[in-house]
């Protein structure tokens, strides 16, 4: 293997160390533990450079603010003062970019944690909405997609045989497969291509009555 490949082999895992479960299974690593152990690491980095920023700029914040009320300020009790800090860092956190380089900074210490206690993988939050929304979105494109297609045609040939010409595929339909229409069985005879956008024929014939039950899929045939 050569170095350049290692390397991006690595560099994959390190990545995937931040996705959820569900897309580790689909998008396996080459190597779990390097998964883990940068899951781990990097979990060190990020809570150090979140808690950087984090402090920078609350620091920046805290001395701008402590300017503009130093005059107010000026000769109040000791308590008043100590308010004023309080509400300084109250009013710091009310901003989006605080609260969420705060949020990175916790979830690498749990990241960082759970590698080292539990030898457990704890991705992050931001990538795994990301990947959450990106799949929802998948799934309602392929759901219009199959809304768009037109309904399978169902036509009864000799023989007490059925064939039925799909816009999509039936890849469950299988010879071990035992397919239920209605109060009847069928079974798969022949599979063959069509004409778009039918471009999917099966041909099903009656299930023997001795036929051994594997797997059954219900088919409701289209409205006429």
């Amino acid at each position: 293997m050569s170095q350049s490949h290692h390397t991006f082999i690595s560099l994959r895992d390190a990545l995937l160390s931040f996705a959820p479960l569900e897309l580790r299974r689909k998008i396996r690593p080459y190597s779990p533990p390097t998964v883990l152990r940068s899951a781990t690491w990097l979990g060190v980095v990020q809570f150090g450079i979140a808690s950087f920023a984090l402090l920078a700029r609350y620091r920046s914040f805290f001395m701008v603010r402590a300017q503009q009320w130093a005059s107010p300020m000026r000769g109040t009790a000791e308590w008043v003062q100590s308010g004023t800090a309080v509400i300084i860092t109250l009013e710091f956190f009310l901003y989006p970019l605080s609260l969420l380089l705060a949020y990175l900074a916790i979830e690498g210490f749990i990241r960082f944690a759970a590698g080292m206690i539990t030898s457990e993988v704890v991705p992050s939050l931001p990538v795994t909405l990301g990947y959450k929304i990106m799949a929802r979105m998948q799934r309602s494109n392929q759901m219009a997609r199959l809304r768009s297609l037109p309904p399978d045609q169902f036509q009864a040939l000799a023989a007490e045989k059925i064939q039925i010409a799909s816009a999509q595929p039936k890849p469950g339909w299988t010879a071990m497969v035992t397919i239920a229409i209605g109060e009847r069985w069928y079974e798969l005879e022949s599979e063959r291509s069509g004409a778009a956008p039918f471009s999917w024929v099966y041909v099903l014939r009656p299930a023997p009555a001795a036929k051994i039950l594997r797997r059954l899929e219900h088919y409701d045939p289209p409205d006429e």
